[in-house]
């Protein structure tokens, strides 16, 4: 590629974890997770943290700075996923987000933050937790996948991304709202827009047959097409593998 992009990070940062395991508290909406098949807990939780630690080696090799902390506690299941609970903006903006699940809220680490301040230029954080009180969540670049270039916030209709906290965060981080109901090859509910769509500097992956409403899709479409990226329309089967995300 050779350019810089705001749309490709140098840095980011990883969760290592120790006891990964299925989330009890989120599998009732989430197809992803499924039993494990009889697996050893243990194996499991050793195959996860190889693949964190040999996809930390694989970005620095590829020259980006991987910040790599440890997870050694048994009660966030999900901490691998940063991502949901926070992220960071041009500019020194961090925005902290609410969660959904009681055990995702325990995932937030002040260290993350501090490092975040020690080693880049920080202007300012944005804490939305405190929503959570009211039953409200925004489970960050989960809930919405951002297109830092066009400035718009794709987001899937779900219980994790309230609309009021959506609105909240795009006044905040100049993001243009584009949200639709989407749903799975077997007519569930999508959780999480990361599921089905990607935004890169030269292209977009999505499923856009996920997408409900025939008019919604066909503008989402649209909206990936005139940013000048190859749009790559992922097949449910993609998707279950994981190819959205």
């Amino acid at each position: 590629m050779g350019r810089v992009s705001v749309q490709a990070p140098a840095a980011v940062v990883m969760i290592r974890p120790h006891r990964f395991g299925p989330n009890p508290e989120t599998a009732a909406d989430n197809a992803f997770q499924v039993a494990v098949g009889g697996r050893d807990p243990k194996t499991v939780a050793d195959a996860a943290h190889g693949e964190v630690s040999r996809a930390a080696m694989q970005l620095e090799e590829a020259g980006v700075t991987a910040h790599l902390f440890e997870d050694e506690t048994g009660d966030t299941p999900d901490s691998v996923f940063p991502n949901n609970w926070f992220s960071t903006h041009a500019g020194g903006h961090v925005a902290i987000y609410p969660m959904f699940a009681e055990n995702r809220r325990r995932e937030r680490r002040m260290d993350v933050i501090e490092m975040l301040k020690r080693d880049y230029r920080v202007q300012d954080v944005i804490d939305y937790s405190g929503l959570e009180q009211d039953g409200l969540a925004l489970e960050g670049t989960g809930a919405m996948v951002l297109d830092h270039i066009a400035r718009i916030a794709y987001t899937v209709q779900s219980n994790r991304a309230d609309p009021v906290i959506l609105e909240r965060f795009c006044t905040h981080f100049n993001f243009e709202p584009v949200c639709f109901e989407a749903k799975d090859a077997q007519g569930r509910d999508v959780y999480h827009t990361n599921v089905l769509m990607g935004i890169g500097t030269e292209y977009a992956l999505i499923c856009l047959g996920m997408i409900v409403d025939p008019a919604r899709r066909a503008e989402v479409a649209a909206r990936l097409e005139e940013t000048g990226r190859q749009v790559i329309d992922l097949t449910p089967e993609q998707i279950a593998s994981f190819a959205g995300n």
